[in-house]
């Protein structure tokens, strides 16, 4: 399938999924917003594809947790009937996160300790209303706002620096937890064969859509001359990682030819990866595919390196790790 063929998918299973989920008689009581984020967050998904779901209380006082407890229940039997994997980790992520405390800690140690970090970035990188477009588009508001706390001082020659070290910090973040759950398997001696297949996998897409998600967000604030402010990043936020992409190409036409090599890099990845799992383990099991695969997304990276080396005028990238 082609990125449009997934997008259209993508966005007819979420409106399916909307639409049940819009009459959860429990939400309709509650200050809740739900967005998926992954494939289906970035409108790639396909019949293969799990679904990641987040919940934002917007409320001045939180749901109480019987009312989120019937409301996971309710979730949770919808995405059964639709025919969706389970949800990752035991349903661990359904635990709806209160927006006035992503705010309150944005940076401090109860940010990665509760998930928000993780909640904040892949609303702000790739998401998608599920329930509550409204309530959706005031944590986007609000959220941004955190960044911009400087920003009256310097309206005109603001550039969103906390914002992107942020999504770096994500970024390095993905990384790390790779490494992490990689060498504590083997520390722990259960790397078996097929851990080890799945392992693989989750450094393509780490390589690929991880990757993607992340860049794409920030390429874009890179392109941009002079103040940036919090309508501009917004606009950034709706637009999928892919159309991020697409979007480089009004701001600067000099990148076209690199940013099409990046999508068609990105179109091979697509093809591999939305398939059934096993069908997806068998692949990477052949040494030879998976030399090529490792390879291909070296070359992506490259890709993306060599567009930011042409939107980055201004050096802003390099001065942040210094």
């Amino acid at each position: 399938m082609e990125l449009k063929e997934h997008r259209n998918y993508s966005l007819l299973r979420i409106e399916e999924l909307s639409n049940r989920v819009s009459q959860i008689q429990e939400l309709k009581d509650s200050n809740l917003c739900i967005y998926s984020t992954g494939s289906y967050g970035r409108l790639e998904a396909s019949k293969n594809s799990d679904i990641d779901l987040f919940l934002i209380d917007t409320g001045e006082q939180q749901a109480s947790n019987l009312e989120k407890t019937l409301i996971n229940a309710e979730i949770i039997k919808i995405c059964r009937n639709f025919g969706l994997p389970e949800f990752s980790k035991d349903g661990l992520y359904l635990n709806a996160l209160w927006l006035k405390d992503m705010k309150k800690n944005l940076g401090s140690p109860s940010d990665d300790y509760f998930n928000f970090f993780t909640a904040r970035m892949l609303l702000l990188l790739e998401s998608k209303a599920i329930y509550n477009a409204a309530l959706y588009d005031k944590c986007l508001s609000e959220i941004i706002n955190c960044y911009y706390v400087d920003f009256h001082d310097h309206t005109e020659h603001f550039q969103p620096i906390y914002l992107t070290n942020d999504i770096i910090r994500f970024w390095k973040s993905l990384c790390l937890n790779y490494e992490h759950r990689r060498i504590r398997k083997q520390v722990d001696n259960q790397n078996s064969g097929q851990e080890k297949l799945v392992a693989h996998t989750k450094n393509l897409k780490l390589k690929f859509s991880r990757k993607l998600t992340c860049f794409s967000f920030v390429l874009m604030l890179l392109a941009r001359e002079g103040t940036i402010d919090q309508n501009e990043v917004k606009e950034i936020a709706l637009l999928t990682p892919t159309e991020r992409l697409q979007s480089l190409k009004s701001i600067n036409s000099n990148v076209s030819d690199k940013i099409q090599k990046a999508l068609n890099s990105y179109q091979w990845f697509i093809d591999k990866t939305q398939v059934p799992s096993q069908e997806m383990l068998n692949w990477i099991s052949d040494k030879e595919e998976r030399n090529i695969a490792f390879e291909k997304s070296r070359q992506f990276g490259d890709e993306l390196f060599d567009i930011l080396e042409a939107v980055d005028k201004q050096c802003i990238l390099p001065k942040l790790l210094i």
